[in-house]
Protein backbone atom coordinates (compact mmCIF):
# COMPACT_ATOMS: atom_id res chain seq x y z
CA UNK A 1 0.00 0.00 0.00
CA UNK A 2 1.39 3.37 -0.98
CA UNK A 3 1.92 6.12 1.57
CA UNK A 4 -0.78 8.11 -0.24
CA UNK A 5 -3.28 5.29 0.33
CA UNK A 6 -2.21 5.02 3.98
CA UNK A 7 -2.80 8.75 4.45
CA UNK A 8 -6.28 8.59 2.92
CA UNK A 9 -7.20 5.57 5.02
CA UNK A 10 -6.05 7.32 8.20
CA UNK A 11 -8.09 10.43 7.37
CA UNK A 12 -11.20 8.41 6.56
CA UNK A 13 -10.74 6.63 9.92
CA UNK A 14 -10.50 10.04 11.61
CA UNK A 15 -6.90 9.41 12.61
CA UNK A 16 -5.18 12.71 11.90
CA UNK A 17 -2.14 12.20 14.10
CA UNK A 18 -0.01 10.83 11.26
CA UNK A 19 -0.93 13.35 8.59
CA UNK A 20 2.39 15.16 8.45
CA UNK A 21 4.48 12.01 8.66
CA UNK A 22 2.53 10.10 6.00
CA UNK A 23 2.45 13.12 3.71
CA UNK A 24 6.24 13.49 3.92
CA UNK A 25 6.70 9.81 3.17
CA UNK A 26 4.31 10.06 0.21
CA UNK A 27 6.16 13.06 -1.22
CA UNK A 28 9.48 11.25 -0.86
CA UNK A 29 8.39 7.86 -2.19
CA UNK A 30 5.16 7.84 -4.24
CA UNK A 31 4.91 8.31 -7.99
CA UNK A 32 3.76 11.71 -9.35
CA UNK A 33 0.51 10.20 -10.69
CA UNK A 34 -0.28 8.80 -7.26
CA UNK A 35 0.52 12.13 -5.62
CA UNK A 36 -1.69 13.99 -8.09
CA UNK A 37 -4.57 11.65 -7.29
CA UNK A 38 -3.89 12.09 -3.57
CA UNK A 39 -4.07 15.89 -3.90
CA UNK A 40 -7.39 15.63 -5.74
CA UNK A 41 -8.83 13.36 -3.06
CA UNK A 42 -7.58 15.57 -0.24
CA UNK A 43 -9.19 18.59 -1.90
CA UNK A 44 -12.50 16.75 -2.10
CA UNK A 45 -12.25 15.84 1.60
CA UNK A 46 -11.52 19.45 2.54
CA UNK A 47 -7.87 19.01 3.48
CA UNK A 48 -6.76 21.80 1.17
CA UNK A 49 -3.60 22.68 3.10
CA UNK A 50 -2.26 19.17 2.51
CA UNK A 51 -3.32 19.30 -1.14
CA UNK A 52 -1.56 22.62 -1.64
CA UNK A 53 1.63 21.17 -0.20
CA UNK A 54 1.50 18.30 -2.69
CA UNK A 55 0.85 20.57 -5.68
CA UNK A 56 3.74 22.84 -4.66
CA UNK A 57 6.02 19.83 -4.48
CA UNK A 58 4.85 18.62 -7.90
CA UNK A 59 5.35 22.09 -9.41
CA UNK A 60 8.89 22.15 -8.00
CA UNK A 61 9.62 18.79 -9.63
CA UNK A 62 7.78 19.53 -12.88
CA UNK A 63 7.89 23.32 -13.40
CA UNK A 64 6.56 23.03 -16.95
CA UNK A 65 3.49 21.02 -15.94
CA UNK A 66 1.10 23.97 -15.81
CA UNK A 67 -1.94 21.87 -14.89
CA UNK A 68 -0.58 21.53 -11.35
CA UNK A 69 -0.42 25.31 -11.19
CA UNK A 70 -4.06 25.54 -12.24
CA UNK A 71 -5.12 23.03 -9.58
CA UNK A 72 -3.16 24.88 -6.92
CA UNK A 73 -4.55 28.23 -8.05
CA UNK A 74 -8.12 26.92 -7.85
CA UNK A 75 -7.61 25.83 -4.24
CA UNK A 76 -6.00 29.17 -3.36
CA UNK A 77 -8.90 31.11 -4.86
CA UNK A 78 -11.38 29.00 -2.92
CA UNK A 79 -9.38 29.61 0.25
CA UNK A 80 -9.43 33.39 -0.30
CA UNK A 81 -5.83 33.76 -1.46
CA UNK A 82 -6.98 35.64 -4.57
CA UNK A 83 -3.81 37.49 -5.55
CA UNK A 84 -1.50 34.49 -5.54
CA UNK A 85 -4.13 32.27 -7.16
CA UNK A 86 -4.75 34.70 -10.03
CA UNK A 87 -1.00 35.23 -10.44
CA UNK A 88 -0.55 31.51 -11.02
CA UNK A 89 -3.38 31.41 -13.55
CA UNK A 90 -2.20 34.43 -15.51
CA UNK A 91 1.28 32.96 -15.72
CA UNK A 92 0.01 29.96 -17.68
CA UNK A 93 0.97 30.79 -21.29
CA UNK A 94 -1.44 30.46 -24.22
CA UNK A 95 0.85 27.82 -25.69
CA UNK A 96 0.34 25.57 -22.66
CA UNK A 97 -1.97 22.57 -22.79
CA UNK A 98 -3.36 23.82 -19.45
CA UNK A 99 -4.28 27.26 -20.81
CA UNK A 100 -7.89 26.22 -21.42
CA UNK A 101 -8.20 24.94 -17.85
CA UNK A 102 -6.74 28.22 -16.61
CA UNK A 103 -9.39 30.20 -18.52
CA UNK A 104 -12.19 28.08 -17.06
CA UNK A 105 -10.99 28.54 -13.49
CA UNK A 106 -10.66 32.28 -14.10
CA UNK A 107 -14.18 32.42 -15.53
CA UNK A 108 -15.59 30.60 -12.51
CA UNK A 109 -13.74 32.94 -10.13
CA UNK A 110 -14.91 36.12 -11.85
CA UNK A 111 -18.51 34.91 -12.11
CA UNK A 112 -18.54 33.97 -8.43
CA UNK A 113 -17.33 37.45 -7.57
CA UNK A 114 -19.91 39.20 -9.74
CA UNK A 115 -17.58 40.24 -12.54
CA UNK A 116 -19.86 38.81 -15.18
CA UNK A 117 -18.43 40.53 -18.25
CA UNK A 118 -14.89 39.46 -17.38
CA UNK A 119 -16.08 35.88 -16.82
CA UNK A 120 -17.90 36.01 -20.15
CA UNK A 121 -14.74 37.17 -21.95
CA UNK A 122 -12.81 34.23 -20.50
CA UNK A 123 -15.45 31.74 -21.63
CA UNK A 124 -15.65 33.21 -25.13
CA UNK A 125 -11.89 32.80 -25.45
CA UNK A 126 -12.16 29.25 -24.10
CA UNK A 127 -14.89 28.42 -26.62
CA UNK A 128 -12.66 29.65 -29.42
CA UNK A 129 -10.04 27.15 -28.29
CA UNK A 130 -12.51 24.28 -27.79
CA UNK A 131 -15.64 25.00 -29.87
CA UNK A 132 -17.13 21.55 -29.26
CA UNK A 133 -16.74 21.58 -25.48
CA UNK A 134 -20.23 21.47 -23.93
CA UNK A 135 -19.03 22.50 -20.48
CA UNK A 136 -17.87 25.82 -21.91
CA UNK A 137 -21.09 26.29 -23.86
CA UNK A 138 -23.11 25.64 -20.73
CA UNK A 139 -21.07 28.09 -18.66
CA UNK A 140 -21.45 30.73 -21.36
CA UNK A 141 -25.20 30.06 -21.66
CA UNK A 142 -25.61 30.55 -17.91
CA UNK A 143 -23.72 33.85 -17.99
CA UNK A 144 -25.72 35.09 -20.99
CA UNK A 145 -28.92 34.23 -19.11
CA UNK A 146 -27.77 35.99 -15.95
CA UNK A 147 -26.77 39.02 -18.01
CA UNK A 148 -30.20 39.24 -19.65
CA UNK A 149 -28.87 38.26 -23.09
CA UNK A 150 -31.65 35.75 -23.53
CA UNK A 151 -31.42 35.30 -27.29
CA UNK A 152 -27.75 34.30 -27.04
CA UNK A 153 -28.54 32.04 -24.07
CA UNK A 154 -31.39 30.42 -25.97
CA UNK A 155 -29.16 29.53 -28.91
CA UNK A 156 -26.65 27.86 -26.60
CA UNK A 157 -29.28 25.97 -24.60
CA UNK A 158 -30.91 24.73 -27.81
CA UNK A 159 -27.56 23.42 -29.01
CA UNK A 160 -26.78 21.71 -25.70
CA UNK A 161 -30.18 20.06 -25.45
CA UNK A 162 -29.54 18.18 -28.68
CA UNK A 163 -27.07 16.02 -26.76
CA UNK A 164 -28.34 15.94 -23.18
CA UNK A 165 -31.30 16.96 -21.05
CA UNK A 166 -29.27 17.91 -17.97
CA UNK A 167 -25.88 19.44 -17.37
CA UNK A 168 -24.16 19.67 -13.97
CA UNK A 169 -27.49 18.66 -12.40
CA UNK A 170 -29.21 21.57 -14.17
CA UNK A 171 -32.36 20.68 -16.11
CA UNK A 172 -31.82 22.10 -19.59
CA UNK A 173 -35.53 21.91 -20.43
CA UNK A 174 -36.19 24.17 -17.46
CA UNK A 175 -33.58 26.59 -18.71
CA UNK A 176 -35.09 26.41 -22.19
CA UNK A 177 -38.66 27.26 -21.17
CA UNK A 178 -37.46 29.89 -18.70
CA UNK A 179 -35.45 31.57 -21.47
CA UNK A 180 -38.45 31.53 -23.83
CA UNK A 181 -40.50 33.11 -21.04
CA UNK A 182 -37.89 35.82 -20.47
CA UNK A 183 -38.11 36.62 -24.18
CA UNK A 184 -41.89 36.95 -23.83
CA UNK A 185 -42.50 33.88 -25.96
CA UNK A 186 -44.82 32.17 -23.49
CA UNK A 187 -46.43 29.89 -26.05
CA UNK A 188 -43.05 28.33 -26.93
CA UNK A 189 -42.22 28.09 -23.24
CA UNK A 190 -45.52 26.32 -22.60
CA UNK A 191 -44.87 23.97 -25.52
CA UNK A 192 -41.53 22.90 -24.01
CA UNK A 193 -43.21 22.34 -20.65
CA UNK A 194 -46.00 20.20 -22.10
CA UNK A 195 -43.61 18.11 -24.21
CA UNK A 196 -41.17 17.48 -21.35
CA UNK A 197 -43.41 17.60 -18.29
CA UNK A 198 -41.88 14.42 -16.90
CA UNK A 199 -38.41 16.01 -17.00
CA UNK A 200 -39.43 18.92 -14.79
CA UNK A 201 -38.68 17.53 -11.36
CA UNK A 202 -37.26 20.15 -9.01
CA UNK A 203 -39.65 22.34 -7.09
CA UNK A 204 -38.54 25.72 -8.48
CA UNK A 205 -38.89 24.47 -12.05
CA UNK A 206 -42.40 23.21 -11.30
CA UNK A 207 -43.32 26.60 -9.87
CA UNK A 208 -41.97 28.39 -12.94
CA UNK A 209 -43.81 25.93 -15.18
CA UNK A 210 -47.05 26.69 -13.36
CA UNK A 211 -46.46 30.41 -13.78
CA UNK A 212 -45.83 30.07 -17.53
CA UNK A 213 -48.86 27.84 -18.10
CA UNK A 214 -51.05 30.23 -16.15
CA UNK A 215 -49.90 33.09 -18.36
CA UNK A 216 -51.05 31.25 -21.51
CA UNK A 217 -54.40 30.28 -20.03
CA UNK A 218 -53.64 26.59 -19.51
CA UNK A 219 -55.15 26.59 -16.04
CA UNK A 220 -55.56 22.83 -15.79
CA UNK A 221 -51.88 22.12 -16.35
CA UNK A 222 -50.87 25.09 -14.19
CA UNK A 223 -52.90 23.62 -11.34
CA UNK A 224 -51.16 20.27 -11.82
CA UNK A 225 -47.68 21.76 -11.43
CA UNK A 226 -48.60 24.13 -8.60
CA UNK A 227 -50.34 21.34 -6.69
CA UNK A 228 -47.15 19.30 -6.98
CA UNK A 229 -45.15 22.24 -5.64
CA UNK A 230 -47.37 22.55 -2.58
CA UNK A 231 -47.50 18.79 -2.04
CA UNK A 232 -43.70 18.69 -2.15
CA UNK A 233 -43.25 21.77 0.03
CA UNK A 234 -46.40 23.13 1.74
CA UNK A 235 -44.53 26.25 2.89
CA UNK A 236 -43.72 27.31 -0.70
CA UNK A 237 -45.84 30.42 -0.15
CA UNK A 238 -45.50 31.95 -3.61
CA UNK A 239 -47.40 29.04 -5.15
CA UNK A 240 -50.68 29.69 -3.33
CA UNK A 241 -51.71 32.96 -5.03
CA UNK A 242 -50.99 31.46 -8.45
CA UNK A 243 -52.94 28.32 -7.64
CA UNK A 244 -55.86 30.39 -6.34
CA UNK A 245 -55.75 32.45 -9.54
CA UNK A 246 -55.88 29.31 -11.70
CA UNK A 247 -58.90 28.00 -9.78
CA UNK A 248 -60.50 31.44 -10.05
CA UNK A 249 -60.18 31.27 -13.83
CA UNK A 250 -62.13 28.00 -13.65
CA UNK A 251 -64.78 29.64 -11.42
CA UNK A 252 -64.05 27.04 -8.75
CA UNK A 253 -64.79 29.17 -5.69
CA UNK A 254 -64.47 26.29 -3.24
CA UNK A 255 -60.93 25.59 -4.35
CA UNK A 256 -60.03 29.29 -4.42
CA UNK A 257 -61.18 29.63 -0.81
CA UNK A 258 -59.44 26.42 0.27
CA UNK A 259 -56.20 27.50 -1.40
CA UNK A 260 -56.34 30.98 0.11
CA UNK A 261 -56.92 29.63 3.61
CA UNK A 262 -54.13 27.08 3.24
CA UNK A 263 -51.71 29.73 1.96
CA UNK A 264 -52.57 32.15 4.75
CA UNK A 265 -51.74 29.44 7.28
CA UNK A 266 -48.13 29.70 6.05
CA UNK A 267 -48.03 33.41 5.22
CA UNK A 268 -50.52 35.59 7.06
CA UNK A 269 -49.13 38.69 5.29
CA UNK A 270 -50.33 37.71 1.80
CA UNK A 271 -52.82 40.45 0.94
CA UNK A 272 -53.74 38.83 -2.37
CA UNK A 273 -54.94 35.68 -0.63
CA UNK A 274 -57.15 37.65 1.76
CA UNK A 275 -58.77 39.35 -1.21
CA UNK A 276 -59.20 36.25 -3.37
CA UNK A 277 -60.37 34.11 -0.48
CA UNK A 278 -62.95 36.68 0.61
CA UNK A 279 -64.29 37.09 -2.92
CA UNK A 280 -64.63 33.32 -3.30
CA UNK A 281 -66.35 33.04 0.10
CA UNK A 282 -68.80 35.77 -0.87
CA UNK A 283 -69.55 33.95 -4.13
CA UNK A 284 -70.28 30.84 -2.04
CA UNK A 285 -72.54 32.96 0.19
CA UNK A 286 -70.21 32.26 3.13
CA UNK A 287 -70.42 35.87 4.20
CA UNK A 288 -69.10 35.32 7.72
CA UNK A 289 -65.96 33.75 6.26
CA UNK A 290 -65.59 36.58 3.76
CA UNK A 291 -65.95 39.20 6.48
CA UNK A 292 -63.47 37.40 8.73
CA UNK A 293 -60.85 37.24 5.96
CA UNK A 294 -61.26 40.90 5.04
CA UNK A 295 -61.14 42.13 8.62
CA UNK A 296 -57.99 40.08 9.28
CA UNK A 297 -56.50 41.30 6.03
CA UNK A 298 -57.04 44.93 6.96
CA UNK A 299 -55.37 44.36 10.32
CA UNK A 300 -52.35 43.03 8.44
CA UNK A 301 -52.47 45.71 5.73
CA UNK A 302 -54.48 48.70 6.99
CA UNK A 303 -53.60 50.77 3.91
CA UNK A 304 -54.86 48.22 1.41
CA UNK A 305 -57.66 50.08 -0.37
CA UNK A 306 -58.84 47.00 -2.27
CA UNK A 307 -59.45 45.03 0.92
CA UNK A 308 -61.16 48.05 2.48
CA UNK A 309 -63.44 48.42 -0.53
CA UNK A 310 -64.33 44.74 -0.54
CA UNK A 311 -65.22 44.91 3.14
CA UNK A 312 -67.22 48.09 2.56
CA UNK A 313 -69.24 46.37 -0.17
CA UNK A 314 -69.92 43.49 2.20
CA UNK A 315 -70.98 45.82 5.01
CA UNK A 316 -73.35 47.61 2.63
CA UNK A 317 -74.80 44.28 1.50
CA UNK A 318 -75.41 43.28 5.13
CA UNK A 319 -76.63 46.77 6.10
CA UNK A 320 -73.86 47.20 8.65
CA UNK A 321 -73.97 50.93 8.19
CA UNK A 322 -71.94 52.05 11.19
CA UNK A 323 -69.17 49.55 10.49
CA UNK A 324 -69.00 50.68 6.88
CA UNK A 325 -68.74 54.37 7.74
CA UNK A 326 -66.05 53.62 10.33
CA UNK A 327 -63.87 52.10 7.61
CA UNK A 328 -63.29 55.55 6.09
CA UNK A 329 -63.42 57.71 9.22
CA UNK A 330 -59.65 58.09 9.53
CA UNK A 331 -58.93 58.70 5.84
CA UNK A 332 -58.14 62.04 4.25
CA UNK A 333 -60.78 63.19 1.79
CA UNK A 334 -58.27 62.76 -1.05
CA UNK A 335 -57.85 59.10 -0.10
CA UNK A 336 -61.56 58.28 -0.23
CA UNK A 337 -62.47 56.55 -3.48
CA UNK A 338 -65.64 57.35 -5.44
CA UNK A 339 -67.03 53.89 -4.67
CA UNK A 340 -66.55 54.64 -0.97
CA UNK A 341 -68.66 57.79 -1.32
CA UNK A 342 -71.40 55.73 -2.98
CA UNK A 343 -71.25 53.10 -0.24
CA UNK A 344 -71.30 55.70 2.52
CA UNK A 345 -74.30 57.39 0.89
CA UNK A 346 -76.21 54.12 1.21
CA UNK A 347 -75.07 53.62 4.81
CA UNK A 348 -76.03 57.15 5.86
CA UNK A 349 -79.36 56.59 4.15
CA UNK A 350 -79.84 53.42 6.26
CA UNK A 351 -79.11 55.51 9.33
CA UNK A 352 -81.58 58.22 8.21
CA UNK A 353 -78.79 60.77 8.16
CA UNK A 354 -80.24 62.50 5.11
CA UNK A 355 -77.84 65.42 4.93
CA UNK A 356 -74.72 63.24 4.93
CA UNK A 357 -76.28 60.72 2.55
CA UNK A 358 -77.09 63.54 0.11
CA UNK A 359 -73.55 64.89 0.40
CA UNK A 360 -72.02 61.47 -0.32
CA UNK A 361 -74.29 60.88 -3.31
CA UNK A 362 -73.25 64.23 -4.77
CA UNK A 363 -69.56 63.47 -4.19
CA UNK A 364 -69.90 60.15 -5.99
CA UNK A 365 -72.01 61.51 -8.85
CA UNK A 366 -69.20 62.82 -11.15
CA UNK A 367 -67.64 59.35 -11.32
CA UNK A 368 -70.87 57.36 -11.62
CA UNK A 369 -73.12 59.66 -13.64
CA UNK A 370 -73.16 57.06 -16.44
CA UNK A 371 -73.75 54.10 -14.13
CA UNK A 372 -77.45 53.07 -14.24
CA UNK A 373 -77.32 51.27 -10.88
CA UNK A 374 -75.92 54.32 -9.12
CA UNK A 375 -78.34 56.69 -10.81
CA UNK A 376 -81.33 54.54 -9.87
CA UNK A 377 -80.36 54.49 -6.20
CA UNK A 378 -79.76 58.24 -6.25
CA UNK A 379 -83.13 58.83 -7.94
CA UNK A 380 -84.95 56.81 -5.27
CA UNK A 381 -83.13 58.72 -2.53
CA UNK A 382 -83.95 62.20 -3.87
CA UNK A 383 -87.50 61.18 -4.76
CA UNK A 384 -88.12 60.11 -1.16
CA UNK A 385 -86.85 63.55 -0.12
CA UNK A 386 -89.39 65.12 -2.51
CA UNK A 387 -86.62 66.90 -4.38
CA UNK A 388 -88.44 66.88 -7.70
CA UNK A 389 -85.95 69.08 -9.54
CA UNK A 390 -82.90 66.86 -8.94
CA UNK A 391 -84.98 63.69 -9.30
CA UNK A 392 -86.20 64.82 -12.72
CA UNK A 393 -82.67 65.70 -13.91
CA UNK A 394 -81.40 62.33 -12.76
CA UNK A 395 -84.30 60.51 -14.42
CA UNK A 396 -83.62 62.21 -17.74
CA UNK A 397 -80.03 60.98 -17.62
CA UNK A 398 -80.97 57.53 -16.35
CA UNK A 399 -83.67 56.86 -18.95
CA UNK A 400 -81.17 57.50 -21.74
CA UNK A 401 -79.13 54.65 -20.29
CA UNK A 402 -82.04 52.35 -19.32
CA UNK A 403 -85.10 53.27 -21.42
CA UNK A 404 -86.70 49.88 -20.75
CA UNK A 405 -87.19 50.64 -17.03
CA UNK A 406 -90.97 51.17 -16.97
CA UNK A 407 -91.06 51.99 -13.25
CA UNK A 408 -88.65 54.89 -13.67
CA UNK A 409 -90.44 56.00 -16.83
CA UNK A 410 -93.72 56.16 -14.90
CA UNK A 411 -92.04 58.17 -12.14
CA UNK A 412 -90.72 60.63 -14.71
CA UNK A 413 -94.14 60.95 -16.33
CA UNK A 414 -95.75 61.63 -12.95
CA UNK A 415 -93.24 64.38 -12.24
Amino acid sequence: MSYSEQLLDAIQNHDFSQNKHLLKEALDNDDPEVLSSLAENLTGLGFTDLAKEIYRALIAKFPKEDLFKVYLAEIMLNDGDDDDGLSLLYNVPESSSAYLDSLLVQADYYQTNGLIETAKDKLIRALQLAPEEDAIKFGLAEIEYLSGNYEQALELYQDLIKRQSTFSEVNLYQRLFATFAKLGNYEEAAKVIREHANSILDIDSKYEAGLVLLSVGDDKQAIKFLDEVIEQSPDYVNAYPLLAQAYDHQHDNEQVLRTAQAGLAYNELDETLYSMGARAAANLNELDTARDLLEKGLKVAPDNSDLRMQLSNLYVHEHQAKENIALFSNLDEESVEPQAHWNMALSYEDLDDIQKAQSEFLLAYPDFKDNPDFLRQMIIFFNVQNNDEITKQLLERYLKLAPEDDEMQDLYNNL
